[in-house]
């Protein structure tokens, strides 16, 4: 009689917790667990993966959820979501740091560095000119006086401006694009001290590249990359904006931007990936150590963070704290600037100073060399 009360639970029991739900558990899980695949295999290899490493954030959120209903209605299926999550924890440090646990131990010689995609002087959500602008970054940088500014997106009227600005700082490497009425555009590296070596590793068809510096630094020699990777070349603002509209009359529209977007995504992804291939074998070739830094238009959950961290430190990871992003319109999601020291360094602090005068914010950091 009791099997058959049991039985009758059972039949009764909803079906959010039968073969439905479980189908749930395991999409969700799938889908996180090829968020993290994506961050080792290269997008031009194969791309399916690279969209769910995109969407990290939300899927681990959506299987945090699962996981608690799971719990709390005594689901014999919430093993699914606890051990997909496990892992889920050790990638999310890469977005988000309770707190800085990193202990100086060692003694050596401190040097400050700040990487800063300055939007070309006309991002500013005060509605500044560009030398309005430039004058106010000047400023920052001055206030905060690293060893070494790294860069990208530099606007300039002509080529000899780029001697002119940052007068503080005695030596510089930079590349710079010519766009229309005969301006210019690229990368800038300052340095207080020596650059005896420079070098500049161009991208075919794009206006992205990467730089670097060899500084001699109280008697040590560093290579320092200042890297601007492809961006998206999207609007994920409009597209969040007709999402929030009524779609019903314009679903087969939206339908179509939204395939569009991903094939514009996939697209970039694949050649930001032959970008992060070129840089890396230089950093190989380097006789130096290498610090990596700038706008890799790219989240932590990526083929190009994995890349071009191997065998270095985030700073952010290392001494960070609290949410990281770099970038301004979608803060705290989004962190796209790094910087990468050698894991022989001991990393003293990291912050991004939240400051309007861009679309990112710049990062500032400071370390030890051995």
């Amino acid at each position: 009689m009791a099997k058959k009360k049991k039985r009758s639970r059972e039949r009764r029991r909803p079906l959010l917790f039968g073969i439905t739900f479980r189908l749930i558990l395991f999409v969700a899980a799938t889908s996180l667990l090829l968020s993290y695949l994506s961050v080792y295999i290269n997008p031009e290899k194969f791309s399916l993966p690279l969209f769910f490493g995109l969407y990290f954030i939300p899927i681990l959120g959506i299987n945090i959820l699962l996981c608690l209903i799971a719990i709390v209605f005594k689901s014999k299926s919430a093993w699914i979501p606890i051990v997909i999550l496990l892992p889920g924890f050790l990638y999310a440090e890469r977005f988000y740091k309770i707190g800085s646990n990193n202990t100086i131990e060692s003694e050596g010689i401190k040097l400050s560095l700040e990487t800063y995609n300055v939007g070309m002087f006309q991002s500013s959500k005060k509605e500044m000119s560009r030398s309005e602008t430039l004058n106010k970054i000047e400023g920052q940088i001055r206030k905060n006086s690293p060893d070494i500014v790294c860069l990208q997106e530099v606007f300039l009227e002509n080529e000899k401006q780029v001697e002119r600005i940052f007068p503080e700082y005695s030596y510089r490497t930079y590349h710079l694009y010519p766009i229309r009425n005969g301006k210019f555009f690229g990368n800038v590296i300052l340095s207080k001290h020596e650059i005896f070596s420079e070098g500049v590793l161009d991208f075919p068809k794009s206006t992205n590249l990467s730089i670097y510096s060899d500084i001699v630094f109280f008697g040590d020699t560093i290579r320092v990359y200042n890297n601007h990777l492809e961006s998206y070349n999207i609007s994920f603002t409009s597209l969040i904006q007709k999402l929030s509209k009524d779609q019903k009359e314009n679903a087969e529209m939206l339908t179509n931007d939204i395939i569009d977007v991903h094939a514009k995504v996939k697209g970039t992804m694949i050649r930001r990936s032959k970008q992060v291939n070129t840089i890396f074998g230089s950093i190989s070739e380097s006789p130096y150590n290498t610090i990596v830094c700038g706008d890799f238009n790219d989240t932590p959950m990526s083929y190009t963070y994995y890349k071009l961290s191997h065998d270095k430190k985030d700073t952010f990871r290392d001494s960070g704290k609290g949410f990281s992003a770099t970038y301004s319109h979608l803060w705290p999601l989004l962190r796209i600037d790094y910087v990468f020291i050698p894991k022989g360094y001991e990393c003293v602090s990291h912050k991004t100073i939240r400051q309007t005068y861009s679309d990112h914010y710049p990062v500032l950091t400071e370390f030890i060399l051995q």
